[in-house]
């Protein structure tokens, strides 16, 4: 079974790295080129927002259904959060060019308006956050991702130990997860705290995992159709 993880999985991960940067710059109230932000969430959300939408409306996956729910569904709800996140930036490039301010009222006045925008918009992301946890416990009650077939380069070797890629899986849908849910307290803390760092580094790092298994999976998925084809003489 091709899973969608390669393509969705490689823009995932890269629109998690930039979130926890972007949210780390914000805190240290570090200079933002809006423009530069608002084209790589748009890229990025478009591809999550289109191929997770088919996926969610399709189902194209009938080995190993659920997948079609915990893969295409969160990554259509983060592609759209994400196209919002880029038409803001650009629309209100200026503003966000004050959060820069050698004045300290403009860089205030600036930073107070993005929190304000940001109080709706972090409930919107905590929804996401409750979906990814139920998605992420259902990973690990259900062993809904398994293991890879023993016909797949390098995740095929670990055929025999399901569990593995499953707690692999679990783990970095776990991480955003509690990303997301701390959006509002991160908010009504103005971006500095512990809660904070500890969501950034929960993107960060489920950032960083997603975009390295994504990217292999396009050598691996490559190389899972090839030994379909030929049989018994697998190559890894």
């Amino acid at each position: 079974m091709i899973l969608y993880n390669t393509l969705m999985g490689v823009a995932a991960g890269l629109a998690l790295i930039l979130i926890s940067l972007l949210i780390a710059r914000l805190r240290l109230r570090k200079v933002v080129a809006a423009e530069g932000w608002a084209i790589s969430f748009g890229i990025l959300g478009v591809i999550l927002a289109v191929l997770g939408g088919l996926m969610s409306t399709t189902w194209p996956l009938t080995v190993n259904q659920p997948i079609n729910i915990m893969f295409g569904e969160p990554s259509m709800f983060f592609g759209l959060l994400l196209i919002g996140a880029s038409i803001f930036l650009w629309s209100r490039r200026s503003v966000i060019a004050d959060l820069g301010s050698s004045d300290k009222k403009v860089a205030d006045k600036a930073f107070d308006y993005l929190l304000d925008v940001l109080k709706p918009v972090s409930w919107v992301v905590f929804g996401l956050g409750l979906a990814l946890a139920a998605c992420s416990i259902a990973i690990f009650r259900f062993t809904i991702v398994g293991a890879a077939p023993p016909e797949e380069p390098i995740s095929g070797l670990l055929h025999n130990y399901p569990l593995i890629e499953n707690t692999f899986f679990g783990i970095i849908y776990a991480l955003p997860a509690v990303g997301a849910l701390l959006a509002p307290l991160m908010v009504r803390g103005k971006l500095s705290g512990g809660f904070t760092k500890l969501a950034v580094w929960c993107l960060l790092l489920g950032g960083i995992a997603f975009l390295l298994f994504s990217a292999m999976n396009f050598y691996t998925h490559m190389g899972l159709l090839v030994n379909l084809v030929k049989g018994d003489n697998f190559e890894f």
